[in-house]
């Protein structure tokens, strides 16, 4: 048993130093002969940490390969909550490693205090029995012949023998429990290396987990740094895209007061309207009303972060397929927007308008002030503007109001 020990003892010590010449960049060395939680807990953190090492190339890809800001930001966004799901399993592996250093400080301290006292046991005992090896060498060992010849009587050699018999008693007694001690003595001391190696294998698990994590946070502050120079530079492209907004809607608002009884009297602003792409139904939406994590879009405190909403429907068909006005009348063009790029708004009277923005061109002859009727040829789809791809925004307002075009075209 005690070489087993001693064995182990030095494999466990072999064990927690060769992870220094094999350990990568992504995963530390997880040492088997930790406590369950504490090996668990290490298995997860390497589990979750497989894109560690490819961390600074992401951001610098995010920075050099992606042009959009609004891509940048949303791939920030998602990079950053990598980065704090694994700085959070690194913090709880290092939160459990040091628990566990601490039981072992103090386990270690108790095995070393057992050595000692078992030492000094040790050193009595070998006292003892090297007296009574010297009181051998000098007087001999016990002549029992001796004694049963000196003996003046019977009872005189019973007392004689008893005595011989104890002093054998005596001599074994010391001998077995100087090698109890001994074996004892190996024992605690090859616990005291085991833990030892524990204590070797956690401390270098720590260290090497300390270091990952002080990659991550500084990889986690370059891409907030970032992130925060992006929104900067977003906050200038919507300030502009909002005051165009502003700026379309106030026309639309004063065009609204001119064309809107002459539209109804045309006959729009029933309130029914046609689908604006007939070629390609509602299987063509990509995007629908509602909450947005597109930058650009307006501002609604009811939206998560970033706080924005998609006021229309995008429709994608192939590129400049044909859009009709999804209700009589009077059109007001606005080619060249930031935002809606090439738009078209018509003002449909009682309130209602519809806008049309990204668009390729309008059709021929089209012209502010013109009066169109329900599902003539206005316009083209494109991808002008803030566009992703080619494709129609279609809203539906009210008074100025966005509200879900779905609500009339039934998609």
């Amino acid at each position: 048993m005690k070489r087993i020990r001693i064995s182990a003892a030095a494999l466990l010590a072999a064990i927690a130093w060769a992870p220094l010449a094999v350990q990568t960049a992504e995963a530390i060395y997880c040492y088997p002969g930790n406590p369950p939680e504490v090996y668990q807990a290490c298995l997860a953190y390497n589990a979750g940490i497989g894109q560690q090492v490819t961390n600074q190339r992401e951001l610098n890809r995010i920075k050099g390969q992606i042009k959009n800001k609004e891509d940048q930001i949303n791939a920030l966004n998602a990079f950053i909550n990598s980065l704090n799901s694994q700085i959070a399993a690194q913090q709880a592996l290092i939160a459990k490693t040091q628990g566990k250093i601490n039981d072992l400080d103090v386990q270690i301290r108790f095995t070393t205090a057992n050595l000692t006292r078992l030492q000094a046991s040790l050193s009595v005992r070998d006292a003892l029995l090297d007296q009574r090896l010297r009181y051998v060498d000098t007087h001999g060992s016990i002549n029992y012949v001796e004694l049963v010849l000196t003996a003046s009587t019977f009872n005189d050699l019973m007392n004689r023998m008893i005595g011989a018999q104890q002093v054998a008693a005596s001599d074994q007694q010391l001998i077995d429990a100087l090698g109890w001690d001994r074996a004892q003595f190996d024992q605690v001391n090859a616990n005291l290396g085991i833990e030892r190696g524990q204590m070797t294998a956690l401390l270098l698990q720590q260290k090497a987990t300390v270091a990952d994590l002080q990659k991550n946070v500084t990889t986690q502050q370059q891409a907030v740094a970032y992130a925060n120079e992006l929104v900067v530079e977003l906050q200038a492209d919507y300030a502009r895209v909002a005051a165009e907004r502003k700026a379309i809607d106030a026309r639309v608002a004063a065009l609204a007061r001119k064309y809107d009884a002459a539209a109804a009297k045309a006959g729009g602003g029933t309130g029914v309207f046609t689908w604006p792409m007939p070629a390609c139904n509602y299987s063509c939406i990509t995007q629908g009303f509602g909450c947005s994590s597109f930058y650009l879009e307006p501002y609604d405190s009811a939206c998560p972060y970033p706080h924005r909403i998609h006021t229309g429907v995008d429709i994608a068909g192939p590129y400049h397929t044909a859009i009709v006005a999804a209700d009589t009348g009077i059109v007001y063009l606005y080619p060249g927007s930031i935002g809606y790029g090439n738009l078209l708004v018509i003002i449909h009277g009682n309130g209602y308008s519809t806008y049309y923005g990204h668009l390729a061109g309008y059709a021929p002859g089209m012209r502010t002030g013109r009066i169109v009727a329900r599902g003539d040829l206005v316009a083209y789809e494109g991808s002008t503007g803030w566009s992703t791809g080619p494709h129609l925004h279609f809203e539906v307002r009210i008074y100025g109001n966005y509200k879900n075009a779905c609500i009339w075209l039934g998609c």
